[in-house]
């Protein structure tokens, strides 16, 4: 499912926006509806260079930035589009009459609705697309909440799109931060080796204890591969983020701390 970059087929008011790229197309093409400079914040938003799709990501809440990193975590996800508009209008004001909801505007004019994330997944073989909102538990459960959100759910419905509110229990501040750490692997745009990986792996396992500094684990699988301790702590953090090493999200993770491993694989 994605918009098709002409103009024409869309309303006149929304052309403007549609002709800066926003909202239409896929992978790294794709502009989000909203950007991060579009909407008021509290210093929660912000933009993340893609892992998957080589765009930056615009994110307008910490949860979002939650769901974005374990998003790129699994690997059948294919494509990622933040702040995705729904440009069919005249279905979304007609669902808002029937289930008594009000209508987003910008001026005189119907605004897209939007939703947070529009995934693009490989399953057998095929691409499926699935739609996904992201609340805080608060708002999950309000009634004005659930109603605007039913309206993204019977559009997505009519359209054979599978659509979720994200369980955003667990998306705490210790998950975000272990998760930027993970990640920062990332920064040098490389991808390890797999014998190194492999072999990190086992040197790893073979050193780990419970209640002993990360610093220290990776200082002795350093010397025991005879790498500089930089190397072998970017190979912990791609292992981290792939789960090959399966880090716990609710401990902080961080040099200077313990490392606590989860015992079974932990669910996107």
């Amino acid at each position: 499912m994605y918009w098709k970059p002409k103009p024409e087929l869309y309303y006149p008011y929304l052309r403007s926006r549609i002709l800066k790229g926003r909202g239409i197309g896929e992978g790294n093409q794709y502009q989000p509806w909203l950007k991060v400079r579009d909407v008021p914040s509290r210093g929660t938003s912000g933009t993340i260079a893609g892992l998957i799709v080589d765009r930056p990501h615009h994110v307008l809440s910490e949860l979002e930035a939650t769901y974005l990193y374990l998003l790129e975590r699994k690997p059948n996800i294919r494509d990622i589009r933040e702040q995705w508009p729904i440009f069919d209008i005249d279905e979304t004001l007609t669902l808002c009459r029937k289930y008594s909801v009000k209508h987003p505007y910008r001026g005189k004019y119907p605004e897209p609705f939007t939703i947070d994330f529009m995934i693009t997944e490989e399953v057998a073989g095929e691409l499926i697309y699935k739609a996904v909102s992201i609340k805080t538990p608060k708002d999950a459960v309000d009634p004005k909440v659930r109603k605007r959100l039913n309206i993204e759910y019977r559009w997505a419905s009519c359209k054979g799109i599978s659509w979720q509110l994200a369980d955003c229990t667990n998306y705490t501040k210790t998950a975000l931060s272990n998760l930027r750490f993970m990640r920062s692997w990332f920064a040098g745009r490389v991808i390890p080796q797999s014998d190194d990986v492999l072999l990190f792996i086992d040197v790893f396992y073979s050193i780990y204890r419970a209640n002993v500094l990360l610093s220290e684990i990776l200082e002795k699988v350093a010397k025991t591969m005879k790498i500089d301790s930089t190397h072998a702590t970017m190979l912990f953090q791609y292992c981290a983020w792939k789960a090959f090493i399966n880090v716990s999200l609710d401990h902080a993770l961080a040099l200077n701390r313990p490392l606590v491993l989860n015992e079974l694989n932990e669910s996107f």
